[in-house]
């Protein structure tokens, strides 16, 4: 018995690397991804702001003008979603008794 203790000091893993090192390898995290989407979103509000000027100077049709406004309409609300879900798991996370 005291063999095995030699051998597997602290916890048991089923993976044969240590954590830090899996935490590194995994790409992108989670805050860049939160940055990315939020680039993006701003992105396609600045697009729909510019079609909106085109449409009214006759560069581009209402259809165009109106399904860039969508786009970004509906990327701002799964952003807000989002961040509305990672605001109730933080608040769940606080009122967790340690």
């Amino acid at each position: 018995m005291d063999e095995i203790k030699t051998q597997l000091p602290g916890k048991l893993s089923l993976y044969r690397e240590p954590v830090a090192n899996r935490a590194a390898k995994r790409s992108p995290e989670f805050m860049e991804r939160l940055e990315s989407a939020i680039q993006e979103v701003n992105n396609n509000q600045h697009v729909a702001d510019d079609s909106v000027e085109a449409v009214i100077e006759g560069r581009l049709g209402i259809h165009e003008g109106m399904m860039t406004l969508g786009k970004a309409s509906t990327s701002l609300k799964v952003l807000a979603q989002v961040r509305n879900k990672a605001m109730n798991a933080y608040n769940e996370i606080m009122r967790m008794q340690v």
